[in-house]
């Protein structure tokens, strides 16, 4: 007896092996089997169903870094805003594909009168904002007013469009209804310009409306989008939450009836430095790095990434159309003298530079305008500033200053440099003083002191800021756009500090070239003709010594898809700010 009751547990334990061996098994596959085969498209949390592919709506999370500004609308500050602003809060009249054409969005058509004088914008019907007010033409009317203001810091940009009266407004000796931009229709809306302007529909790229029964005042700041509870949006995202110094959670705005819809169901942006991106990226904390101003990735970082075969295969680089470079206060001594400049731009190796602190973040310039852009002329602009430390030091000493004596230590000013900046700052000041025998000191401001020091240098006509490096991004691909920080049409009678462009150099024949340029219509041929004997002019003349042409390099995670990842007209693929509303995550 007592054998066969120490037989039963044994007998008890294998009929369970058994059955977990021969019946629970199959059966928990033959469940997960059942799930997946019945779980369906993945639909997102506003109903919009994502492709074939994607992971789980819970994996449909972004997970990016940036910088966290003062404001979170593009009518408060183009400078000082959080990138979210884009989808999360403001859409556009238009944006651009990724060849930069523009293409509708909040805005559906847009037209030219005969004269070229006056265009027509159709504003998309049925959209509104995320507080269920609708969508007018009233809004955009409003949005170009409020750009016309003296404290905008974005105001000389869209001065470039020529709107009839612009600068009477801004100056406050015309009222705002004079402004050539009107009301047709509660869907149509003019703008009306002094001269021609074919590449106005560029500019409105660029033009983020802000919500008019919101903000009232033209000339309020930009709380309305700060303040959770007047904050609206007409964006395919919204601000769900908002920690200030940590991050900025959006989700999908289920009132967003435009074209990009949004696929994620939700984008985090981490407020974060550069410096520490990369390592956030190698630990899987963000999803994207890279796509930014100065880039993240620096000569180290991109060193281990070829080290990596996995982070290699996640690399996307292309050259981006932006231009570092010297600039001088050529209305001051030492640098009111031609033989000075022309002494510095002789005297820096920019090869050196880019194969140096610059490896794999950017190219040897020689011009403004990058390779590729409408009106560039690399090959005949090579030899104007070509290195030469022989002919550098003989200009130097036809100017009165050989080997550099009596030549006075100059501030050279970056504008809130990141490490590879400064590097590269650094150089030019050794090669400087090795060629030349000047001393220039470093002084690294941060971008809002370097801006009014720059601006102040200009309309008081004196000050130290003689000296400095500065970038310049396109804002819309055409010839008029990179060389407008150097001047344009002039204002009838106005001083040389009121000039346009936002040096301290003056060229008539410049202005006079890209001014008649600008307001050519039907000849972009022509106009490229012109902007290339302009931007000769400025480059012979030595407005400025073109250092190097941004690289882009960026990481981005391999389960990431959709049109934001897709390839331009040329191949090249690219992930550019603000694609976040067009991409989704892939199992």
């Amino acid at each position: 007896m007592n054998k066969k009751k120490w037989l039963y547990p044994v007998i008890a334990v294998l009929v369970v092996l058994s059955l977990l061996l021969s019946g629970c098994q199959p059966q928990a596959e033959a469940e997960t089997e059942s799930a997946e085969t019945s779980s369906g498209p993945v639909v997102n949390s506003i109903g919009i169903q994502l492709p074939d592919d994607a992971a789980p709506l819970d994996k449909q999370v972004l997970r990016i870094a940036g910088g966290e500004g003062s404001w979170l609308s593009w009518d408060a500050s183009a400078y000082d805003t959080t990138d979210a602003f884009a989808y999360a809060v403001q859409d556009s009249c238009l944006k651009v594909d990724k060849d930069y054409n523009p293409i509708p969005s909040g805005c559906t058509e847009w037209s030219a009168s005969e004269d070229g004088l006056t265009w027509t914008f159709k504003v998309a019907e049925g959209r509104i904002w995320s507080d269920d007010t609708p969508i007018t033409a009233d809004d955009y009317v409003f949005t170009v007013q409020r750009y016309a203001r003296v404290d905008y810091d974005f105001e000389w940009f869209y001065s470039m469009a020529g709107i009839k009266n612009w600068g009477p407004v801004v100056n406050g000796e015309l009222p705002v209804e004079e402004l050539g931009v009107a009301k047709v229709d509660d869907y149509t809306f003019t703008v009306t310009t002094e001269a021609p302007t074919p590449f106005l529909p560029k500019i409105f790229t660029l033009l983020y409306i802000a919500p008019k029964h919101i903000v009232k005042d033209r000339l309020a700041d930009g709380t309305w989008a700060i303040n959770e509870e007047t904050r609206v949006s007409s964006a395919p995202y919204k601000v769900a939450e908002w920690t200030k110094g940590k991050e900025m959670v959006m989700v999908p705005n289920d009132k967003y009836k435009g074209e990009f819809k949004p696929m994620l169901d939700k984008i985090i942006i981490t407020f974060m430095d550069e410096a520490e991106q990369f390592n956030a990226y190698k630990n899987d904390e963000l999803d994207v790095i890279g796509y930014s101003y100065e880039g993240v990735l620096n000569p180290a970082a991109m060193a281990e990434v070829f080290g990596n075969e996995e982070l290699k295969k996640q690399l996307l680089t292309w050259p981006n159309f932006n231009t570092y470079y010297l600039f001088f206060d050529t209305w001051t001594e030492p640098f009111d003298n031609l033989k000075v400049r022309q002494a510095f731009s002789h005297a820096v190796d920019r090869e050196a530079l880019a194969n140096g602190p610059l490896k794999y973040q950017g190219q040897a310039a020689v011009s403004m305008n990058p390779p590729g852009f409408p009106g560039a002329d690399i090959e005949g602009l090579k030899p104007v500033q070509n290195y030469d430390p022989e002919l550098a030091a003989s200009l130097m000493a036809e100017a009165g200053y050989p080997g550099g004596a009596g030549f006075p230590t100059v501030s050279f000013f970056l504008r809130d440099g990141s490490p590879t900046v400064v590097s590269t700052g650094e150089a030019i000041a050794s090669m400087l003083k090795t060629n030349l025998g000047v001393t220039v000191e470093i002084q690294n401001l941060d971008y809002d002191l370097f801006t009014e020091k720059m601006w102040n240098q200009k309309l008081e006509g004196s000050g130290d800021f003689v000296f400095a490096m500065v970038p310049y991004e396109f804002d819309f691909v055409d010839g008029s756009n990179m060389l407008s920080v150097w001047g344009g049409c002039e204002p009838e009678g106005a001083a040389k500090a009121d000039m346009p462009g936002r040096h301290t150099w003056y060229n008539e024949e410049f202005n006079s070239l890209t001014c008649e340029a600008q307001s050519l219509v039907g000849d972009e041929n022509q106009r490229n003709e012109m902007y290339k004997q302009a931007e000769k002019i400025l480059i012979s003349d030595v407005a400025l010594i073109p250092i190097y042409h941004g690289i882009y390099n960026a990481l981005v995670k391999p389960n990431l898809a959709g049109k934001g990842l897709a390839p331009d007209s040329a191949g090249v693929v690219k992930f550019r700010r603000f694609d976040e509303t067009m991409i989704y995550r892939k199992k």
